[in-house]
């Protein structure tokens, strides 16, 4: 929708037409655009006003349940940006539940994934390490190769912060080789410098280093 500004414009003129046409699902859909406009713009008071107060309050007792699990979702994420963890916590729950119901695999990684970053952030690494072993669950085939590089990436970071200086190298080496294969290069260079920092520390620490190739 280019610029944040722009996307925020658009997004609100459309959740008012559709307010206008009485058209709820319509108004929350066009409600969750704005709200992730306004988290893009890094807004996030305003995202969480809307998500919490009017988006889900909108919605139909039943069906709808992407929207409902996207707003969920959202409100995890904001709260989580916003450093407010039970909170964060209990909408992303909310959001795994709808998920897991209806099955929707890929959904469940990307909860699981910000599930063990918040874990991590506020240093429950066994917790953070628990939910990137179930996202990767959800990575069983080759389709997926991507999604598992992308969970094994933190559980890297993870050990790295705790000191765990062989297994994180193990594991960076791991994404590397994950990514390239995938041919995604911009994430396999960033899997890289995750991988010469903990060379870094190694060396420090006297535990040896591996080669980055």
């Amino acid at each position: 929708m280019g610029s944040c500004e722009e996307g925020i414009r658009q997004a609100r003129e459309a959740s008012e037409i559709s307010e206008q046409l009485d058209d709820a699902v319509e108004t929350t859909r066009c409600l969750i655009e704005l709200v992730w406009s306004f988290h893009h713009d890094k807004d996030l008071d305003a995202a969480e006003k809307i998500a919490s107060r009017s988006a889900i309050n909108l919605l139909p007792e039943e069906g709808e349940q992407l929207q409902v699990y996207q707003c969920h979702y959202l409100l995890g994420n904001i709260y989580r940006s916003k450093g407010e963890t039970m909170k964060a916590i209990k909408h992303l729950e909310i959001a795994l539940g709808i998920a897991s119901s209806f099955n929707w695999l890929n959904l469940q990684f990307w909860i699981q994934y910000w599930m063990a970053a918040l874990f991590s952030d506020e240093g429950r690494f066994d917790d953070a390490h628990a939910y990137v072993e179930h996202a990767k669950l959800h990575t069983a085939n080759d389709h997926d190769t991507y999604l598992l590089g992308r969970a094994m990436k933190p559980q890297a970071r993870f050990w790295h912060r705790q000191n765990r200086l062989e297994e994180a190298k193990s594991e960076a080496l791991r994404v590397v080789d994950t990514f390239e294969k995938f041919g995604a290069t911009n994430d396999a260079e960033d899997a890289r410098v995750l991988l010469r920092w903990i060379n870094r520390d190694a060396r420090s620490s006297g535990s040896g280093s591996c080669c980055v190739q």
